[in-house]
């Protein structure tokens, strides 16, 4: 398995510039094709009630924004991507991403946060593409794969990002399964992490085993391990427990999601 397409949503700010930059280096390191995708929805879709306020200068004037904010991407687009694909969908970004992502195998985008008929939502595209998904904190400048960090406990979630992950740990120069224990018991049992250090080792990738434990977050021992080992990229399952549960009760996806100050590929 490799990752033959790539798509990667921009936003007329730095942050998504920042965003580009890294996903055309990433592209470039593993011969793969980029797509770029700007989504952004009608004035019908995002404010029906300020549309019919407003009528037809209402209409025109968002048709005009939303123009200009396109040509903006796409001109950036352009400049740095080269000959890469670009694609301008008048619909809400997450939507108009989920719907592309039949044509791709990897999707990167933002982990900032921002209104919702702007930028793509990182947590709905991990639930809906289908895909992995690289998130990307604001301004981060690359999409490194020489130090991976797995976060592994022995559930669907994780076995998939493991799989989706593949072309990136057989290329890394060191990969490390972290397990981390809490109050409440391990993460993982000791056979299923040799099932998977056995199954890498098949694939070529020599990974290590880092148990650690904690009793706070897990998810913060996770990014203060993969911090503290200058690890270039965080794989880890996305969504075990529902979106609502994540919101209301924490988990590790949604730490991730709010505070990884590094690149995390999501599997769902």
């Amino acid at each position: 398995m490799s990752y033959k397409t790539i798509l990667v949503h921009l936003e007329p700010t730095p942050a998504s510039e920042a965003r580009l930059q890294a996903a055309v280096e990433f592209a470039g390191k593993l011969d793969a094709e980029l797509i770029g995708l700007g989504g952004r929805a009608s004035m019908i879709q995002a404010a029906p009630l300020a549309m019919a306020e407003g009528g037809s200068y209402a209409v025109e004037a968002w048709a005009e924004d939303e123009a200009r904010s396109l040509a903006e991407v796409e001109a950036t687009f352009r400049r740095l991507g080269g000959g890469a694909t670009w694609r301008a969908v008048p619909d809400y970004p997450t939507d108009a991403m989920c719907d592309n992502a039949a044509g791709v195998d990897l999707i990167i985008t933002g982990l900032e946060r921002a209104a919702a008929d702007f930028a793509p939502d990182a947590a709905d595209t991990v639930l809906r593409a289908g895909l992995p998904v690289i998130a990307l904190p604001a301004g981060h400048p690359q999409i490194g794969f020489e130090r991976i960090v797995v976060a592994w406990k022995d559930t669907r979630e994780a076995r998939r990002a493991v799989s989706d992950a593949l072309p990136l740990l057989r290329r890394a120069g060191e990969v490390a399964i972290v397990s981390v224990s809490t109050h409440s018991g391990a993460a993982a049992t000791p056979a299923s992490i040799d099932n998977l250090i056995s199954r890498l080792a098949r694939h070529g990738v020599n990974a290590v085993v880092e148990p650690v434990s904690t009793r706070r977050d897990p998810a913060d021992k996770l990014i203060s391990f993969a911090t503290s080992r200058r690890a270039d990229l965080i794989v880890s399952g996305a969504f075990g427990h529902s979106k609502a549960g994540e919101w209301l009760l924490g988990g590790m996806t949604q730490t991730l999601l709010e505070c990884s100050p590094l690149p995390v590929l999501f599997s769902h």
